[in-house]
């Protein structure tokens, strides 16, 4: 990988607490084919209903991971985010759909809103031999420096091998909040030569991201994290988000990679095997 290309990940919808980043209906399929097109490569997607709520029913995943590759080359992450009242087989839903390259593996647990984000290891072990099985790439959640030492033991216990792939989450509610020191602290700990990306929920734009983009790492925008823009406005769709991510990545002096060199960097399968 040059030094200089940095890939964007967009995450399209709102969580559970949708009302506050967006009160609409999101035509999901028509949104990441924009994004793809304005610069993203990559969608992480979640399994949901027509209320856009979590579900373990994969069937409308399934269509709209479908209509998307029919129209656009655009990596697909499915999430493992889930329902705290779901299995862990309910969980990796996602990744029984066709056309999945890259799933989440999140690394540990973490205190989220008003409950915890509950991954223990024999959970995370699970996932891990999920992915291996289904051909996946995993993407490693880290919301904590302790869930770098669960990725260690993952090595150890011959679970996962290279290229490792990161995405460090700051600003969930009750969890770990952004600062600098704390990113150089999570990057110090990667192994030579691993991706990594950032998300922070309810970051002011990707003008927030600088500090990532100055590291080398990989960035995430789209409703599921923040509704806002560099300049403080309210983007008025996912696609307003990935050009201002365009944007502040050209002022860091970073290249957008579409979604067949991410495939490259990444080590995925060219579209037309995947």
């Amino acid at each position: 990988m040059k030094n200089n290309e940095i890939m964007i990940v967009v995450a399209p919808v709102p969580g559970e607490k949708q009302d506050e980043k967006y009160p609409g209906a999101i035509d999901v399929v028509q949104e990441v084919i924009r994004c793809e097109a304005a610069g993203a490569a990559i969608a992480h997607l979640h399994a949901r209903d027509e209320k856009l709520l979590q579900t373990v029913d994969p069937t409308l995943f399934a269509g709209q991971v479908r209509r998307i590759r029919q129209s656009c080359p655009i990596i697909i992450e499915g999430s493992t985010g889930g329902a705290p009242e779901h299995t862990l087989e309910q969980r990796c839903v996602t990744f029984t759909v066709p056309q999945v390259e890259m799933g989440s593996l999140n690394l540990g647990s973490v205190n989220m809103y008003d409950g915890v984000y509950q991954n223990r290891y024999q959970d995370i072990c699970f996932y891990a031999d999920k992915l291996a099985a289904m051909r996946i790439a995993p993407t490693m959640a880290v919301f904590d420096l302790s869930h770098m030492a669960n990725y260690q033991r993952l090595v150890e216990d011959g679970r996962l091998s290279p290229p490792y792939v990161f995405e460090f989450v700051f600003d969930v509610p009750y969890a770990l909040p952004y600062a600098d020191r704390y990113l150089d602290l999570l990057v110090d700990h990667l192994p030579p030569g691993a991706i990594w990306f950032c998300v922070r929920h309810h970051q002011k734009g990707a003008a927030g991201l600088r500090r990532v983009m100055e590291l080398g790492g990989h960035i995430r925008v789209g409703y599921e994290d923040s509704p806002f823009l560099s300049n403080g406005r309210r983007a008025r769709n996912n696609v307003e988000l990935v050009e201002d991510a365009v944007e502040q990545a050209a002022k860091a002096g970073r290249e957008v990679v579409p979604a067949a060199r991410a495939r490259e960097i990444i080590g995925l399968r060219p579209a037309e095997q995947a």
